[in-house]
């Protein structure tokens, strides 16, 4: 009788074991094919289906007024614009637009350019106690501005070098160089000792002092 017991629950097991693997299986091909044959239906596929209908007709009695335009767009004849056009509403108003004017070029190129005069000179002393004498304008007017200045104000110059734009001055028996540099639409002068150096704060003052007191514009 125990034998039997056993080999019964045994049976009993094994086919509780087939039925849980049936349903198993039986629920992994639902999921597999639920999203076609067993999914939901919400209708976002429904404008497959849908059919063209006629357009709405509007009984006779039911007519809508014509839509017109709020303003009239005035119409503007075809003519040159070197002319003068004339504009005429519905009223008879008539609205006359000047032709034009012809641009000024050389007023435009001196507003864009400037003329090129130079500017009074300006003597400044830079973050060194150096100083620097600053002219705007066209650089080759200054040029011939400093070389009269020069003359002017009785200042020795040895040489001039207008490619270098150099003045090799004479102070005290001892040869410097007026230097001019340029810096945008500065031109900036400078006195140098014959290697390149500064030259002494005061002798370089005292000859910018000279050149700004005797500018000969």
């Amino acid at each position: 009788m125990l034998q039997r017991g056993l080999r019964f629950s045994d049976v009993l097991n094994n086919t509780s074991k087939r039925v849980v693997t049936t349903l198993s299986m039986t629920a992994l091909s639902v999921a597999v094919t639920g999203c076609s044959s067993w999914g939901i239906n919400n209708g976002s596929m429904d404008y497959k289906n849908a059919q063209s209908i006629a357009p709405v007709q509007v009984p006779e009695e039911f007519k809508t007024r014509q839509i017109a335009p709020l303003y009239p767009v005035p119409v503007v004849p075809s003519n040159s614009a070197s002319e003068a056009l004339v504009i005429s509403n519905s009223k008879g108003n008539v609205f006359v637009v000047p032709k034009p004017k012809p641009l000024d070029e050389a007023k435009i190129s001196i507003a864009q350019v400037g003329d090129g005069t130079p500017s009074a000179p300006q003597l400044v002393i830079d973050g060194n106690g150096y100083p620097i004498l600053k002219v705007s304008g066209d650089s080759s007017k200054i040029w011939d501005i400093i070389n009269r200045t020069l003359s002017v104000a009785n200042v020795d110059v040895k040489s001039r070098n207008a490619a270098a734009s150099r003045f090799d001055v004479v102070i005290d028996k001892t040869t410097y160089q007026l230097r001019l540099g340029r810096i945008g639409n500065v031109t900036t002068a400078t006195l140098q000792k014959a290697d390149d150096s500064l030259a002494d704060k005061t002798i370089a003052t005292e000859l910018l002092e000279r050149i700004t007191q005797n500018w000969s514009a």
